[in-house]
């Protein structure tokens, strides 16, 4: 079965029909079962987005991920760590940032595959947690330094949406940096710092503040590797938690979130 974006599926849905079948471009990849299937399911849910469609329906049609180049690099990566023992991998610091928001659907969109249909229709309309009390949709990134002795070292709540290298060295580092140094000072190269190839971390004034503070970083992290990083697992469960409380309760608000 051919894999299909998501403005693909979203195109078959709002022009089935004769009228269709006018799109220039590029070659058809949906054939008539598909677009019946498509079109079926944006009525039973009008609010499914085409990325909700697209992997409902195919399943299959995920883009390729990693390279044989990528495949390589995991490999030097996971021979160099071999023969860690558990308590070698308590060492490590991983860190990760993340982008929580009040609603799982992002920007919501609704289909209304009816010609003439009325937009007020019960179908058409939400009620639900997810919309905002008379407030348009948030967002809240966080970062994370978690391990090292087992602990989370650090839940920090960015003040903007985006990072850079002087956010990350002010805020971030400032102090992740310091307690990372000071627990090497009592035992040498003890913990070990993982980053991931961003440019914020990989920057010239980020490498600068590291070595000054003698923070031992994991300099061989493979990229392309957040499958890899533990920090997913506890953001995987944070994400259906807040899923839960937006089912029952709703989410207003940033400190809520």
């Amino acid at each position: 079965m051919l894999g299909l974006s998501p403005s693909t599926v979203h195109y078959w849905i709002t022009r089935r029909g004769e009228s269709a079948m006018t799109k220039s471009g590029g070659p058809r990849v949906t054939d008539d079962n598909m677009d019946q299937n498509l079109y079926e399911a944006s009525q039973k849910d009008p609010f499914l987005s085409a990325v909700d469609l697209q992997k409902e329906l195919i399943p299959s049609s995920r883009k390729r991920f990693l390279t044989q180049f990528y495949h390589q690099l995991r490999f030097v990566y996971a021979h160099s760590k071999l023969h860690w023992s558990v308590p070698e991998w308590h060492r490590v610091v991983f860190s990760d940032e993340k982008i929580f928001r009040s609603s799982s659907r992002g920007a919501l969109r609704v289909y209304r595959p009816v010609q003439g249909s009325d937009p007020f229709e019960e179908q058409y309309l939400v009620h639900s947690s997810n919309l905002v009390k008379g407030h348009s949709r948030f967002t809240l990134c966080v970062w994370m330094g978690l391990g090292g002795n087992s602990k989370i070292r650090i839940m920090h709540r960015m003040k903007q949406n985006t990072m850079h290298s002087g956010y990350y060295i002010e805020y971030i580092l400032s102090f992740i940096g310091a307690q990372l140094s000071e627990d090497n000072e009592e035992n040498p190269n003890e913990l070990i710092f993982m980053q991931d190839l961003s440019s914020f971390h990989t920057s010239r004034q980020t490498r600068k503040l590291l070595q000054g503070r003698n923070v031992n970083v994991m300099h061989d992290w493979p990229p392309k590797g957040p499958d890899m990083n533990p920090a997913e697992n506890v953001w995987a469960q944070m994400v259906r938690r807040l899923e839960i409380l937006r089912r029952h309760t709703g989410v207003w608000n940033r400190h809520q979130l």
